[in-house]
């Protein structure tokens, strides 16, 4: 039987928004992935192969990163780290089998999976896994350092006290691998391995990526489909047994297929306005209104081509309590706010030009902030929410950019709006 999993998943929420810290984990080191983890059920009668369509391309030097939601699916089977986070948030081991908190939180220290190996055979020792760390290390700012003590033991030293398990070692960032001479792809310690034989798929225009288990992991070989074709309801005419997209067009497709089932996963992702404006009034004292659900449900319904509803409170980043660094963090941002934006400025609201949502959302944010407040609630709303907007013509623009620059931007604050994306789980 052909599975074809249908991503629904796109929240929405207008409102300032900033990073902060998830709900405190309980140190453990037994730990099994819950039940309702799972989002299909494992079938009697298991396959040798498995194809996923992929729709943006595995590009090797960026992992074990990911810079996309595919490479991400990706990377995550190659690239272990050492804890893990199930979907209720629950942490348990990974490459670590156990941990223990020292200096009242300041130090933890990992003890590895005896016997672990990359894939190319050579035991993955603490000195490798700390040397791999070093891009990380340098631009994270609740780690300070890691140290090597041994061949299974390595410590981790955070910026502040906590006295639960560091979530940030579950990142990407994190996880463990290392470079060979000779290969694109760096080797890891993950459930599978990058197969040596790269086939294409027969009628497609595509690249498939092979991953084949590791020694001792079981599994099929699953085989990640780069295809080039317009329209992705002809892939599942294919070979293609796992799909995740948000394309309604798509998914009625699917529905309409005996042999094919689809299947909801959990909303993951909420898109934030974040305002400098906003927050300068706010910093300086000032009250500002809140909104009350319905511009986010218009958005939702208007501006996004998919299944997407306007977001609820509560949001993780409601609470900074226990993130102690944050407020440190961010008061340099927040004092260093640029002046009022002046009547002839261009007032531009930036996006990731690689997110085709966030471009959605700011053009249709453009299109309310220059209109008349009372042409519509919408646009009355985005009047009251940031400071700067009412009528003016063509000074407001939305403008895509690469994320360099976009990031630039945003630390700085120095234009007038941003679509951000945010985890709907930290």
């Amino acid at each position: 039987m052909r599975i074809s999993r249908l991503l629904t998943a796109i929240g929405l929420l207008v409102v300032l928004g900033l990073a902060s810290c998830g709900k405190p984990p309980v140190t453990t080191t037994d730990w099994y992935p819950l039940p309702d983890c799972e989002i299909l059920a494992v079938p009697k009668n298991c396959v040798d192969t498995v194809t996923v369509a992929l729709f943006e391309p595995a590009v090797p030097e960026f992992a074990p990163w990911g810079h996309n939601a595919d490479e991400q699916r990706l990377f995550y089977l190659l690239y272990e780290t050492l804890i893990n986070i199930d979907c209720n948030g629950d942490v348990g081991p990974g490459l670590a089998v156990s941990w223990k908190r020292e200096d009242r939180g300041r130090r933890w220290t990992f003890e590895l999976r005896e016997n672990a190996i990359f894939w190319d055979g050579t035991p993955a020792n603490a000195r490798d896994i700390v040397a791999g760390w070093e891009d990380a290390l340098r631009l994270h700012t609740v780690i300070d350092s890691a140290a090597a003590i041994g061949d299974h033991t390595i410590t981790v030293y955070l910026n502040t006290r906590d006295r639960h398990v560091p979530r940030a070692i579950s990142a990407p960032a994190f996880a463990v691998s290392k470079r060979i001479h000779n290969s694109r792809w760096l080797v890891g310690t993950g459930r599978y391995k990058i197969a040596p034989l790269q086939n294409r798929i027969t009628g497609l225009p595509s690249h498939v990526v092979t991953l084949s288990p590791t020694p001792g992991a079981m599994g099929p070989v699953i085989q990640f489909v780069e295809s080039s074709v317009d329209d992705a309801r002809d892939l599942l005419e294919h070979k293609i047994d796992v799909m995740v997209t948000s394309d309604p067009a798509v998914i009625d497709y699917a529905s309409s297929k005996s042999q094919l089932a689809t299947i909801e996963l959990p909303w993951d992702k909420t898109y934030v306005l974040v305002s400098t404006t906003r927050a300068r009034e706010i910093t300086n004292g000032g009250s500002l209104k809140s909104h009350d659900g319905n511009l986010s449900d218009a958005l939702a319904r208007d501006a996004v081509r998919g299944n997407a509803r306007g977001c609820r409170p509560p949001v993780w980043w409601d609470d900074l309590r226990n993130c102690e660094m944050l407020p440190r963090a961010i008061a340099p941002t927040f004092a260093e706010l640029p002046d009022a934006i002046d009547d002839n400025d261009v007032r531009r609201i930036l996006y990731d030009s690689s997110d085709p949502v966030a471009r959605s959302l700011a053009e249709r944010i453009v299109a309310l902030a220059a209109a008349n407040p009372g042409s519509s609630s919408e646009a009355e709303a985005i009047t009251e929410l940031l400071p700067g907007t009412g009528p003016a013509g063509n000074r407001f623009v939305a403008e895509g950019v690469t994320k360099g620059r976009f990031n630039v931007s945003f630390r700085a604050g120095d234009d007038f709006a941003y679509v951000i994306s945010l985890p709907q789980r930290t």
